[in-house]
């Protein structure tokens, strides 16, 4: 298993907020909890075995891998109640605690929808389950819970250590327990609910839906033209976003949040015309009278995410990001950074004559993004990319007709012309990977940074989750 990262650090939105607190303190019930301990040393054996098999099967139907993957005696049988798994993080030795709850009925021979529930400040994972289950009812015996305590990357301007932390925990999550893929949701609130947005924003490609509430877009809303740039991120994944219309919460803003950049409701009131300007997947519901504290989703709104899947491998991709480890889209992975960083030290942005100040870090932050755009034309792939030396091109079933040849453009330039075909080994090697098996990757051409190609084999090696600085 990968270690995991970070610092100790609170973005203090809401500590100081006395509601927040007796929220929290309210929710907490003392709830036994066990300690899962699983090792992974037989995943390895169960995926040689299944190639074999599968070899030995000559009218077997790549179709039904994603059957027979989940079919593997991979998870421990878990009681229904809490269970607890502990998660190094790297930097120090760092770990994050997870609390499980494992619903009424469940077992390990088939995949479960997750939710990975985020506190609030001064919260904690168990303290914050009560309030998710009330928020699900009758549904919560139908979905695995997952509530991490003192997570630390809650948005993009977070300070260092930049850490994978989020993914790293999912990706364990996934280990623990047998997690359908296509149905993982994120549901925040307050804190939790900026981390909602920004994991939404971030990690697209893992998210089938995600459930913000009292919180605000979670981009500085004073570098200007950032808003607007980040909405390609997560045109596949449905937000529910509530919040309350008198929710008088100062969202601390950008340069060392020594200012604010306004109220929760207010930006809240800007975004929202943008919402229906730009077309965004996005349910704004506003409950009129409710402070920090008083607003939830309305019922239907909250089944219309929980129901929604994972898209696989979509004709576009838009995706910008700040740090490598975020640059995973669909069917676009960096590996690797190049050029500058946006919070390089000695760095000073000085508006122009006649140039705000907020346009003034929008000039010199917007260029200092990472961004993977690809479109999938027919049989041509067209890729653009920033700040990204190698990267992979994943392909899938439905992607491209695997008898046809395959040209891949490279910012307007042809670097690859010919057949991609499907890879059983290839396939089994991510599956392992990532503990992702219901969206498949069959094949893979990596990019270096001289834009030259080679296929992906079983035994290429790829960058760790967790880089160490």
């Amino acid at each position: 298993m990968q270690q995991r990262n970070s610092r100790k650090w609170r973005w203090g939105l809401a500590v100081t907020l006395a509601m927040t607190v007796a929220c929290t303190q309210a929710e907490e019930v003392p709830v036994a909890e066990e300690e899962v301990s699983h090792s992974a040393t037989d995943d390895e054996a169960a995926f040689r075995a299944l190639a074999e098999r599968l070899r030995a099967e000559p009218s077997w139907d790549r179709a039904e891998l994603s059957e027979r993957l989940h079919g593997l005696d991979l998870y421990p049988k878990l009681k229904r109640g809490r269970q607890r798994i502990k998660v190094a993080v790297g930097y120090g030795r760092q770990t994050r605690v997870i609390t499980l709850r494992i619903p009424r009925g469940y077992t390990p021979d088939r995949p479960w929808p997750l939710i990975y529930a985020l506190h609030p400040s001064g919260g904690t994972g168990p303290s914050f389950l009560p309030r998710v289950e009330k928020l699900l009812g009758n549904l919560v015996e139908e979905f695995i819970l997952a509530a991490p305590t003192h997570y630390y990357q809650t948005v993009l301007d977070a300070p260092p250590p930049f850490t994978s932390e989020h993914p790293v925990m999912l990706r364990e999550i996934r280990r623990t327990v047998h997690v359908d893929s296509d149905r993982i949701y994120l549901l925040g609130y307050s804190l939790g609910g900026y981390a909602a947005w920004t994991l939404a924003m971030l990690h697209a490609d893992e998210i089938a839906g995600s459930v913000p509430i009292s919180s605000a877009y979670s981009l500085p809303a004073d570098v200007e033209g950032l808003w607007r740039a980040f909405t390609p991120n997560f045109a596949e994944v449905p937000i529910l976003h509530v919040w309350g219309g008198r929710d008088g919460l100062a969202v601390p803003g950008f340069e060392g949040r020594d200012q604010h950049s306004g109220t929760m409701s207010s930006l809240n009131r800007r975004f929202s015309p943008l919402i229906r300007k730009w077309g965004l997947n996005v349910i704004d519901h506003q409950v009129p009278r409710a402070g920090h504290g008083g607003a939830e989703p309305r019922r239907d709104q909250l089944l219309k995410i929980l129901e929604h899947e994972r898209t696989h491998y979509p004709r576009k991709v838009g995706h910008l990001f700040r740090h490598i480890h975020q640059a995973r889209a669909y069917w676009l992975e960096g590996h690797s950074w190049e050029g500058d960083h946006w919070g390089e030290p000695g760095r000073r942005i000085k508006p122009r004559k006649g140039e705000s100040r907020a346009a003034a870090y929008g000039r010199v932050i917007l260029p200092l993004l990472g961004e993977l755009r690809g479109e999938i034309d027919g049989q041509v792939i067209r890729i653009r990319r920033r700040h990204v030396a190698d990267l992979t091109l994943w392909f899938g079933d439905g992607m491209i007709d695997w008898q046809q040849p395959v040209t891949v453009e490279l910012d307007g330039k042809k670097i690859f012309a010919g057949r991609v075909e499907p890879d059983l080994d290839v396939c089994l090697s991510q599956a392992a990977r990532t503990g992702d098996f219901d969206r498949l990757r069959w094949a893979g051409l990596w990019i270096d940074g001289n834009s030259q190609v080679r296929r992906v084999r079983s035994s290429t090696e790829f960058p760790p989750l967790i880089r160490e600085p």
